[in-house]
């Protein structure tokens, strides 16, 4: 009896670390994700990388290696999304209209960091995204921003220079209002 109690323990035990584990990882991609998606000003950062000049390649989704400087002259927005966030999803449709809005005057960018490729190509497909996209499979290029959470926005002016880094959601108005106010003021 007693070793049965035992056992029972051991299996009790185990349970309460797997349940606590998978809550652990809940609360950090609720964390690493913002949440408020009422507001378009939500964790903006300055980063260090602002006023940096960049260039980095990434590969796009049927595997091609593409550099920045292969985008068109002109101003960048990247987005930094990925499937397992849901702030990512619920901007997207926005970065979209803006980007359709603004084709003419900025370049949009959006990489999946730190996702399978395969749910990467399902989202796009889902949210309607015609921008171009690619793959940031280590998070290598989000660490060149110093990227705080996810969705993360950099804003590239036509030199290739970090204009601003904004961590947290962008609806169409705030999206509008930075890309005027950051790169075509």
């Amino acid at each position: 009896m007693t070793l049965l109690t035992s056992t029972h323990r051991s299996v009790s035990q185990r349970r309460f670390v797997r349940v606590g584990a998978g809550f652990l990882a809940l609360i950090l991609v609720a964390t690493a994700c913002t949440s408020d998606s009422s507001s378009g000003s939500a964790g903006a950062v300055d980063s260090s990388a602002t006023g940096t000049q960049v260039d980095f390649s990434y590969v796009d989704f049927d595997g091609d290696s593409v550099q920045l400087t292969d985008l068109p002259d002109g101003p960048i927005v990247v987005n930094f999304f990925a499937s397992w966030c849901p702030t990512c999803i619920a901007e997207m449709p926005d970065f979209q209209t803006v980007s359709q809005n603004m084709a003419d005057q900025v370049t949009f960018l959006g990489l999946a960091t730190q996702d399978r490729v395969e749910n990467a190509v399902q989202l796009v497909a889902d949210t309607g995204v015609t921008y171009t996209v690619g793959n940031d499979q280590n998070g290598e290029i989000f660490q060149i921003f110093e990227g705080l959470g996810m969705p993360t926005t950099v804003f590239i002016n036509a030199d290739r220079t970090v204009a601003k880094v904004h961590t947290g959601v962008l609806d169409v108005e705030s999206l509008t209002e930075t890309i005027n106010d950051e790169l075509l003021s």
